[in-house]
């Protein structure tokens, strides 16, 4: 089959001044005003202190949208989000784990977010959401001799596909009755047990990952030929944040990547990655 389509898709400056003048007071009245200024005096610090809390983003190894290369984090969404950051003034720290590792702290800890992330229904309440992103397509991969027609979800009811923990793709087969579902933490570990024997119990007949890097996965985990089967649907990714994440944060963070959309910088990214990645 042809290759599907895929499209995508400020912190305030306080001047400095000199010391105001107040004039003297005495008895209720000076208290009162000592009262006003120590309540301003805190309220700034705690505004200030939630808009430049650093943040930390999580994310996985799952190209083109974010991967190592050279030594360094890259890809698509890596690319975006640290853009985002960078305009928003937004301090942060970068890390790669395990996707099901990486998705528990980001609901659990304090200025913490996991990319790229599909926004689904039962995530909804888990998150506050940035995006989207990207877009991705969940495709169905078998080895390159595979012959059986999967035209509809209902056909891969009676196959044994493989997944990774706490994935979107694995939630989204399982609402649709999809159950024979085979786990591992790192997609990688995939792509070789399409090619065990058939009565070996890691033996998947399916895999189920991401359109744009599926072949890049399988070339790393040095595997054999696969090939797209069945796309299973397309889906927005979004940068998904802890709900402990600084409102002022996520403000700007929000306002950064519809500024970059207005520009065409999320457009003009994917291009580059769509090319770099053609299967």
């Amino acid at each position: 089959m042809d290759a599907p389509s895929h499209r995508l898709a400020r912190m305030p400056r306080i001047a400095p001044t000199g010391p105001s003048f107040v004039p003297r007071a005495s008895g209720p009245i000076r208290a009162r005003v000592r009262s006003h200024a120590l309540a301003l005096a805190a309220l700034l610090t705690c505004a200030a202190s939630a808009a430049g809390a650093p943040l930390t983003l999580l994310t996985e190894e799952n190209p083109p949208f974010n991967y190592a290369e050279g030594g360094k984090l890259t890809g698509l969404v890596t690319e975006v989000v640290q853009e985002a950051a960078r305009r928003a003034n937004v301090p942060f720290t970068l890390e790669a784990l395990p996707w099901a590792r990486a998705y528990t702290r980001a609901q659990a800890e304090r200025d913490t977010c996991v990319f790229a992330t599909a926004r689904l229904d039962n995530r909804e309440k888990l998150f506050v959401w940035i995006g989207p992103l990207a877009s991705n397509l969940w495709g169905m991969y078998g080895r390159s001799d595979w012959s059986r027609p999967v035209k509809r979800l209902a056909d891969l009811k009676p196959l044994r596909i493989g997944g990774v923990a706490s994935d979107a793709k694995v939630d989204y087969l399982r609402e649709n009755g999809v159950t024979n579902i085979l786990l591992v933490p790192d997609d990688r570990q995939n792509p070789p047990r399409l090619f065990l024997p058939p009565d070996d119990p890691k033996h998947i007949d399916l895999w189920v990952t991401g359109y744009f890097g599926a072949v890049s996965v399988a070339r790393a985990a040095k595997s054999g030929d696969v090939k797209l089967v069945f796309v299973a649907r397309e889906i927005p990714l979004y940068l998904a944040c802890s709900p402990q994440t600084a409102p002022a944060t996520v403000r700007a963070l929000s306002d950064a990547v519809e500024q970059m959309r207005a520009e065409g910088v999320l457009a003009r990214t994917a291009g580059v990655y769509e090319k770099k990645f053609a299967q």
